[in-house]
């Protein structure tokens, strides 16, 4: 699965110029998350492979990724991923490493042990054909796994007064949608797969960043941080 978001990811870097640097940044990182994978079964494997995370931010990362990489010192890594697994999450830009890192871990749990983070705000959302309409999955910001959940509501507040659950989408990007709530002023991405199939919900809100940047002009708060911090 890890091959097949860094594609996805290159894939649409070629078509979202926009959002072209994260995508391919989040490409690489894709790549590491499924080399790593295999050598992780616990938490308490994730700091041996921290240091090659940060060889990789060190390459190819954003320059405020790469000045954080240089704060992170040996003896505050594991504390780092133990707070966030407990969902106590470090301020930005640190939480990229600690979610970076226990991604493929949490991803690899068995199919009846849900991650700390399943029960909270998505990361995303599916929208998936059903009926003669569309479901709702939710993606969680860590595993990565989708869970139902009901579209007429909000994930953030559970708001589910029609009238406070605006969407807002654009031609620009025709299988992307935003969910907003009015009450809480969160908002996360909704993927629309009826609209295309091959869509990876965790790696097409990453192109939708443009929408990001216009929500938050619009006083909305993303429900999730994804791992281009926004």
């Amino acid at each position: 699965m890890w091959t097949q978001r860094a594609a996805r990811a290159r894939f649409l870097a070629g078509r979202y110029a926009a959002s072209r640097e994260v995508l391919i940044f989040y490409a690489g990182l894709a790549e590491w998350q499924g080399r790593v994978a295999r050598k992780v079964t616990a938490v308490d494997d994730l700091d041996k492979i921290f240091p090659s995370l940060l060889d990789l931010v060190a390459q190819t990362g954003p320059a405020l990724l790469r000045e954080a990489a240089g704060t992170l010192r040996a003896d505050h890594r594991q504390k780092l991923l133990e707070d966030y697994w407990e969902r106590r999450v470090p301020a930005a830009p640190l939480d990229f490493f600690a979610r970076a890192a226990l991604q493929p871990y949490a991803g690899s749990l068995p199919a009846n042990r849900e991650c700390p983070w399943c029960s909270l705000p998505p990361q995303a959302g599916a929208l998936l054909p059903q009926g003669e309409g569309l479901a709702l999955e939710l993606v969680c910001a860590l595993c990565l796994r989708r869970r139902p959940f009901p579209r007429a509501r909000c994930p953030g507040c559970n708001e589910s007064t029609e009238a406070k659950l605006p969407g807002f989408s654009t031609p620009e990007f025709a299988h992307l949608r935003l969910q907003a709530c009015d009450t809480c002023q969160g908002y996360f991405q909704l993927v629309d797969l009826s609209r295309d199939p091959s869509a990876l919900p965790e790696v097409d809100e990453l192109a939708g960043l443009p929408l990001d940047l216009w929500a938050a002009e619009q006083g909305y708060h993303k429900l999730q941080r994804d791992l281009a911090g926004i």
